[in-house]
């Protein structure tokens, strides 16, 4: 048998490589392919179920009506098998167009939640953020995390105000802190403090698009650059990573480490003359949601009308 034929092929991105061009090995994912036609690609662990339906809380939330509140779930078992499960939903999971009530999922499986929403079972390689893992120097990522540098932000972001005041585009920030991260690393040490900032990037990253810029702003500020998306989508994304961040399972030594996040939302608007006014004003709601407390969102008089029209009782 030749060569070629020997080595396995695994899918990064929009490219298909050799397994022999990564150390990384290929994990488990669930890749949801939304109505603008962009993955979002969700990591499986043995220690969190991945759920999905149209309830916030999921981590597969799916603003249809045609799902169920809590719909199914996927969970990733300790000796690597991966099973969906249906949650008693009203219309129904299946599996390449078999109902299931459980049932074991193999790579490349389609996972068709209600009439209109697949979602496909497979094994990539996750470049982000553990590239930074890699060995290879690469001057657009922060080395710590993987994500983007800052420097990479602020030369994109540039172009991407330009293209969507000339197109009248939506573009958006969001800029996050890690909540009372002085004192994460007082508490427990300057080690636990990267592994908090390593640990942030990894789950905010698993509910970006692919096209979304995701970039280590400084110190223990992120931010996530956002196209084509309209305030109240930009709003759930927020309140998504808010979530996932709170949930997550971070700890030291065997104990829990309580880590939650101050978001501040800013918008393209008619007024702004440069990208710097985009980032100054998401800087300002990034200080009032600090100011507010922890675990808060703060943004635009019409950011905060959605946050209270989805009764939302973290905003600021």
């Amino acid at each position: 048998m030749g060569k070629e034929n020997e080595e396995k092929t695994v899918r990064v991105d929009d490219r298909v490589t050799s397994g022999g061009a990564s150390d990384r090995p290929a994990m488990p994912c669930i890749v949801h392919t939304s109505d603008t036609l962009t993955d979002t690609v969700y990591w499986l662990s043995a220690d969190k179920e991945l759920k999905i339906g149209r309830a916030l809380e999921n981590d597969v939330c799916i603003r249809d009506q045609s799902i169920s509140q809590h719909h199914a779930r996927v969970v990733l078992t300790s000796a690597g098998a991966v099973f969906v499960e249906d949650l008693g939903s009203t219309n129904g999971t299946y599996v390449n167009g078999e109902k299931v009530v459980r049932h074991a999922l193999w790579d490349g499986d389609k996972v068709h939640i209600g009439p209109r929403h697949v979602l496909k079972f497979c094994y990539q390689v996750n470049a982000t953020p553990e590239a930074a893992d890699s060995g290879e120097a690469d001057a657009t990522r922060d080395a710590l995390t993987g994500v983007y540098a800052r420097q990479y932000l602020l030369m994109r972001i540039d172009e991407d105000f330009i293209q969507a005041k000339m197109r009248h585009q939506d573009l958006a920030l969001l800029m996050f802190d890690v909540d009372s991260f002085e004192e994460i690393k007082e508490t427990h040490g300057p080690g636990t403090g990267d592994m908090v900032l390593r640990e942030v990037a990894k789950v905010v990253s698993s509910v970006l698009r692919r096209e979304d810029i995701f970039a280590r702003y400084e110190n223990h500020t992120f931010v996530v650059r956002l196209r084509n998306l309209t305030e109240a989508a930009v709003v759930v994304l927020a309140q998504r990573i808010g979530r996932v961040v709170k949930y997550h399972s971070f700890s030291h030594e065997g104990k829990k480490i309580r880590v939650t996040l101050s978001l501040g939302i800013g918008s393209l608007t008619r007024n702004m003359k440069n990208a710097m006014d985009l980032i100054s004003e998401v800087q300002a709601y990034l200080e009032k949601a600090r100011r507010a407390g922890r675990d808060t969102i703060n943004g635009s008089q019409s950011i905060r009308v959605i946050y209270r029209q989805m009764a939302n009782r973290h905003v600021a």
